[in-house]
């Protein structure tokens, strides 16, 4: 693969990815109707967690979405910079007023897209839903871009099982995306199994049951994560060298990835394979 990503940056996201993963198993916390208990206990789960990753790029939340900001975070000053004191409401503004102006739409974009999606969701469904944010570009004060991806899971719902409060991990990504992707993408996985999705891509604006990568596309990328190369995987799959070409070019451009090596990473960042 070309222009493949450091061995360091690749362990580093398996890192992130473990003590992700040892976040979800505290979604089963029980919260209260309207604050969050023990804030003091969670906040020091909050940085060890942090700790085990290790570094400067990541940073955890718990995110009120009735409020719409950050109600206990880890990892803030090293994540964004040297950012004056805020009361959480004006604070969300100031970091908000770091996004590129590509990007200016996502606020207001991610939340209708969110509330009616999940809004829409019959109830059965809504269970083992989680959130992925990708691609957002911010500019630090000190110059430092930030790409963002976010992984969420709820862990209070309303009565409707709606999100009041969810616990993120938010990664600086920038080594994952090309420099000049002027877009972002959206996705939630649901369901007992997360047998299905919604989705939504900054550049069509389209809101859609249909996942990101298409099934023939995931096939293919599977088989790139294995190892095989274009012309084993035009074999395999009776298809054509281009064709595969195309489909690796395609997928690539969707989701904004720097090469091959970014493009398995992010699928296998958000579960597509």
């Amino acid at each position: 693969m070309q222009n493949e990503l450091l061995p360091q940056n690749l362990l580093g996201l398996r890192k992130a990815d473990a003590a992700y993963k040892r976040i979800v198993e505290l979604s089963e916390i029980v919260f209260g109707e309207e604050n969050l208990l023990n804030r003091e206990a969670h906040l020091r789960e909050l940085q060890f967690f942090l700790e085990s990753v290790k570094g400067k790029d990541s940073i955890l939340t718990i995110f009120n979405h009735k409020a719409y900001y950050p109600e206990m975070e880890v990892g803030q000053l090293e994540f964004w910079g040297d950012m004056p004191y805020q009361v959480y409401g004006e604070r969300m503004k100031s970091i908000l007023g770091l996004l590129h102006t590509d990007y200016t739409d996502f606020p207001l974009d991610s939340v209708k897209w969110l509330t009616k999606v999940i809004a829409d969701i019959p109830f059965g469904r809504k269970v083992n839903m989680k959130t992925h944010h990708c691609g957002m570009r911010f500019i630090r004060i000190d110059g430092k871009q930030v790409r963002l991806f976010s992984q969420g899971i709820p862990i209070q719902l309303d009565e409707n099982r709606n999100f009041k409060y969810s616990f993120n991990y938010v990664q600086n990504i920038n080594n994952l995306i090309k420099r000049d992707f002027p877009h972002y993408w959206i996705r939630l996985s649901y369901g007992e199994h997360n047998e299905f999705v919604q989705t939504f891509h900054s550049e069509s604006k389209e809101y859609s049951t249909r996942d990101l990568l298409s099934p023939r596309e995931k096939e293919i990328l599977l088989l790139i994560a294995e190892g095989k190369d274009t012309k084993e995987i035009a074999k395999e799959l009776y298809i054509s060298i281009n064709t595969v070409g195309n489909h690796r070019s395609n997928m690539i451009d969707r989701l904004g990835a720097r090469d091959t090596t970014a493009l398995v990473q992010l699928a296998k960042m958000v579960g597509m394979i």
